[in-house]
């Protein structure tokens, strides 16, 4: 593993965002329901705290929900259950609420339905992130410059623009797509009258600088454990294809972890001794199909894992990739990030041992049984030595000695005194451990990460924010 390091020090330049965690967790914005749900699906009608109103915002000029805390703003877009999107305003910050819905036939066959219910769950989650990126997109250029203005004081942000756009075009279009894909997968709902699933995404600058999505099978965040958190809930809540995978990464720091997911039906059988095995076959094959998504990430060949699923499956892999182009900077970036994180795990002998069917302790196996699926979810975590922040020696400043008496008409050159010599023991910048407890999702912008001239790599220390298998839910 020792090749993992060498990636650390690019690490910090080619990302979308440098955020660097915050010394301190800030007041949470909001807790999205979803990642703390066991249910594949949330539906909970709750009450608003406090007032709503409707307001003509000024950053948009469109309309808006006005309440005092996030949470409120939310609940009353979700509410309304109406597919679209929704600009919520509270004290403190502003955002978005989107809603994507898809509906699913009703048909008697118990096995068709399941399918197609976990088609429609996926098509909601697509259509909420179809819709996002939409709304952004289409807001007036004055709009989209009052944004940019706005989220411009963030210094991940500003950093993130100089990577990636050379002109007042290309800096607003970055932020716009920087905030539709810093979303959190806040809830889900079914409808069993009208059989339509509902999928609410929220976006906002506090989210989208913690946790965002440059290339379509990666995630960057500012703790490993975040990211981790937010991918096990949709997986968890089946928002998901039939099988994926991502890289998830901390720039900070250089920890990153891969995942491979999947979900597979359970078949109905009246026998209980029948049903029980159906269930214990799904479960496998899932396993066996997430497994197949992680090495094909480490392996850069996603081509030969997906031939392995059915067509239907194959379309929404393909459909989960959709809205990245190549050509994007965010994608070409992330991109040699990965050429760097591969090439030092390929040949791991953790992944060796889990194809052989002998997980080690770095890799977690995290199954979330339904009552007509099973998600699995393989999640491995190589032991990467954490970066941190380059020791800054002190320059000794010369002496110079009085210069001896002269002629007037002589020029005086004095000649400095040998300089101190500089203490042996270079003086390191203190780094505060990170927190055990998980970090509510998502919490304020963090700080700015150091410029890509002070990242020189420097004498690692062990990591000790790694997620145990207990931190992975």
């Amino acid at each position: 593993m020792r090749a993992l390091f060498h990636f650390c020090f690019p690490l910090g330049l080619f990302l979308w965002l440098s955020p660097a965690p915050a010394a301190r967790p800030a007041p949470e914005e909001f807790i999205a329901p979803l990642q703390t749900t066991s249910a594949p699906t949330h539906l909970k009608s709750e009450g608003s705290s406090g007032q709503v109103r409707t307001i003509r915002d000024k950053l948009t000029g469109k309309q808006a929900l006005q309440a005092g805390t996030a949470k409120t703003a939310i609940t009353a877009a979700i509410k309304q259950r109406v597919p679209g999107c929704h600009m919520i305003r509270y004290k403190g910050g502003f955002g978005w609420v989107v809603t994507g819905a898809a509906h699913y036939p009703a048909i008697d066959n118990p096995v068709t339905i399941r399918r197609t219910r976990q088609e429609a769950r996926f098509k909601a989650f697509l259509d909420a992130r179809t819709r996002l990126a939409d709304c952004l997109r289409n807001l007036t250029p004055e709009a989209q410059q009052r944004i940019t203005q706005s989220l411009e004081t963030d210094d991940a942000i500003q950093l993130a623009l100089i990577n990636l756009a050379t002109n007042e075009q290309e800096r607003q279009q970055q932020v716009l797509k920087i905030l539709a894909r810093g979303f959190v997968a806040y809830s889900s709902e079914e409808d069993t009258a009208s059989h339509t699933i509902y999928v609410n995404l929220v976006t906002t600058p506090k989210t989208a600088t913690r946790l965002t999505r440059p290339a379509s099978t990666a995630m960057e965040t500012v703790a490993l454990k975040e990211g981790l958190r937010q991918l096990l809930a949709e997986v968890e809540g089946r928002l998901i294809p039939p099988a994926g995978n991502r890289l998830i990464v901390v720039n900070s720091t250089g920890e990153l972890a891969l995942v491979g997911y999947a979900v597979n039906l359970i078949g109905v059988h009246p026998e209980s001794a029948i049903q029980e095995k159906l269930r214990a076959d799904a479960e496998k094959i899932a396993t066996a199909h997430a497994i197949e998504a992680l090495a094909g990430l480490i392996a850069g060949d996603d081509a030969t894992w997906i031939t392995g699923l059915d067509s239907a499956s194959q379309a929404e892999v393909q459909a989960d990739a959709s809205g990245y182009s190549e050509e994007e900077s965010s994608v070409r970036r992330f991109a040699q990030i990965r050429e760097l994180t591969m090439s030092g795990i390929k040949t791991d002998a953790a992944l060796q041992a889990l194809r052989e069917g002998h997980p080690s302790p770095e890799i977690v196996i995290k199954q979330f049984m339904g009552e007509d699926n099973v998600a699995v979810a393989v999640v491995y975590t190589p032991a990467v030595k954490k970066r941190e922040p380059p020791p800054r020696p002190s320059v000794p400043k010369p002496v110079v000695t009085s210069p001896s008496p002269a002629p007037e008409s002589t020029p005086i050159v004095s000649e400095p005194a040998p300089a101190t010599p500089p203490s042996t023991t270079p003086k390191s910048t203190p780094v505060s451990p990170p927190s055990t407890a998980p970090e509510p999702v998502p919490a304020s912008s963090p700080t700015i990460a150091k410029p890509a001239s002070d990242l020189a790599p420097t004498m690692p220390k062990p990591a000790d924010s790694k997620p145990t298998p207990a931190d992975i839910r």
